[in-house]
């Protein structure tokens, strides 16, 4: 099933038009649910079906089995009764017709007491001797018992024998099936050795329920016995296949086989009736999907084309065309919107064309720009060969180190650098620093080793030593300290100084990034912490603390980076 609608989606998907992808798409939608309802519908009930079939197929199975289990018992039950009677009453039977009166009235109460034992499911029972002769039932026919096939079957069985057959013995044809069972006498219950304790059961409970089963199912039943010879079935012409569906129960007593066998067609014809119901149902789904997606994708199409017409036209150039509104719904509006739209492409190439010339223009300023940072570096250098023929090498060195740092800011083109460029940058300063208030200050720097390459964002150092000799020390006393290192690769800078520190209510301007009224400057720490947030993200940037009279401390964190693509946002 899967398969099947990846399979459609990937089709929808390669249609050429869209009145072909409209098609379908109302197609699948009208046909998939129905389609595996269907199936669903057809898988479960044919299941339910099935399960209850079989059901039923056991049940009456083991009906049966408990049915002629019964009998069994009740037969053997009563040949216990017999034999009980035969010891408790010591009667002697002779293998020929009594000749006493004695022998007469023992023989009587004997048949009387075997008489007694018949009822409704037990037709007859009879004690046959070696000789032939017939004790306790008058119906029974000693000629015919002699020449009975099965009688002369049975009586060659040493031990109790059980079968079912239409008996040939008694003077009264029949065709009703019997159960026998045939118990061996020995001569110590009073009877001649060699007796036979005979009973016959009707089976015709047994075969009502088998005719039963067979008019419900249309099946086939029959009862093997232990040798798997047929005693009783429902047909004799039925002819086993390999694909029947087979059910068998053991008989508790004599070990026989009740099998219940039924057709595959037969087993699996309700499955059927519900598949061909099924498969009409998906045929008609299938029908009105086809219609209902030609209706509906020619509605919708139409004015999609006269769209799409449109829209090539104004793409050849044709700026003036138009698409005619013919509907209030979502088309009418598209095409209201493409009309808006074509008018406002209009206007903006207009609008381009005057901005064309604006923008060669700015060109042209930008080029101008560009020349003062030239102008600047050239008359620096101009100035420090002055100062140079003039044999003032502080002058000259001064203006060395200016022109390093104001390269480095200047340098628009690189937005991050190597941390090592950066500190170079950071140590020029502190050298015009020196000229400036010679040796009032000291500044010591500890770099973690193998650090250099790691990139840091351009010109954000000299911002912070500036702040510390602007607006930390007096006269440029003091004592500056700058550590970089690195912890689970993220990259710490910690610069303190000794100054006289922040008030607490400037240090709430600084904190909020806010200009502390009536100071000048102040911006160069936000710019710093800003550029950070813009490269790495909120989680990174600037802190600052400060303790009035005893110093300041700025902390720098950014995440540990050698590519200069790696982690900016912008």
């Amino acid at each position: 099933m899967k398969h099947i609608i990846e399979r459609m989606v990937s089709r929808v998907r390669k249609a050429g038009t869209v009145r072909t992808k409209l098609m379908l798409a109302f197609f699948i939608v009208a046909t998939l649910p129905v389609g595996a309802l269907s199936y669903f519908s057809f898988h479960q009930s044919s299941k339910v079906v099935n399960s209850q079939f079989g059901s039923y197929v056991i049940y009456a199975v083991d009906q049966l089995k408990l049915h002629v289990d019964g009998n069994f018992k009740q037969m053997d039950d009563m040949t216990g009764n017999i034999l009980s009677y035969l010891i408790a009453s010591s009667i002697i039977v002779g293998d020929e017709v009594p000749t006493t009166y004695e022998q007469y009235v023992e023989e009587k109460d004997f048949q009387n007491y075997i008489a007694s034992l018949e009822s409704t499911n037990i037709f007859k029972v009879a004690v046959i001797t070696p000789s032939g002769r017939v004790i306790g039932n008058n119906f029974i026919n000693a000629e015919s018992l002699a020449a009975s096939t099965s009688w002369t079957d049975i009586s060659k069985y040493n031990n109790r024998h059980v079968l079912i057959h239409i008996p040939d013995y008694y003077p009264t044809p029949g065709n009703e099936y019997m159960i026998s069972m045939v118990v061996p006498l020995n001569k110590s219950f009073g009877l001649p050795e060699g007796s036979r304790l005979l009973i016959d059961m009707k089976a015709d409970t047994v075969l009502g329920l088998i005719k039963s089963f067979e008019k419900d199912t249309k099946s086939h039943l029959q009862i093997t016995d232990a040798s798997g010879a047929v005693l009783l079935q429902t047909t004799s012409d039925y002819v086993s296949q390999e694909d029947d569906k087979v059910w068998s129960r053991v008989l508790d007593t004599e070990g026989w086989v009740v099998e219940a066998r039924v057709p595959y067609d037969t087993f699996y014809e309700s499955s059927s009736v519900i598949l061909r119901y099924s498969v009409f149902i998906s045929a008609l789904a299938i029908l009105l999907g086809i219609i209902m997606a030609s209706f509906y994708s020619i509605r919708f199409t139409m004015p999609i084309k006269k769209l799409a017409h449109s829209m090539r036209r104004f793409g050849e150039g044709d700026l003036l065309i138009r698409t005619p509104v013919k509907s209030s719904d979502e088309l009418g509006f598209l095409s209201e919107s493409f009309n808006k739209m074509t008018e406002q492409l209009v206007e903006l190439v207009h609008e381009i064309s005057r901005t064309e010339k604006l923008k060669s223009d700015a060109e042209l300023k930008s080029l101008h720009y560009q020349i003062n940072p030239h102008l600047l570096f050239n008359t620096l250098n101009s100035i420090q060969w002055k100062a140079k023929l003039a044999r003032q090498p502080d002058i000259q060195k001064m203006l060395q180190h200016l022109i390093v740092v104001l390269d480095g800011s200047l340098n628009f083109k690189q937005t991050l650098l190597p941390l090592q460029k950066e500190l170079d940058i950071a140590k020029h300063f502190i050298e015009i620093q020196r000229y400036r208030f010679e040796d009032t200050f000291t500044f010591r720097l500890e770099v973690q080793p193998e650090l250099e390459d790691c990139l840091i964002p351009r010109m954000v150092l000299q911002p912070l030593l500036e702040n510390i000799f602007f607006h930390g020390f007096q006269d440029g006393q003091g004592h500056i300290q700058m550590r970089i290192f690195e912890e689970k690769n993220i990259l710490y800078m910690i610069l303190e100084d000794d100054g006289v520190g922040v008030t607490p209510e400037h240090m709430k301007y600084i904190g909020s990034g806010q200009k502390v009224p009536g100071k000048r400057g102040g911006l160069g720490l936000r710019n710093v912490d800003e550029r950070f947030k813009l490269h790495y993200g909120d989680a990174y940037g600037l802190s600052i603390e400060s303790i009035r009279n005893q110093g300041t401390k700025v902390t720098l964190i950014w995440p540990k980076t050698t590519e200069t693509h790696s982690l900016s946002k912008y």
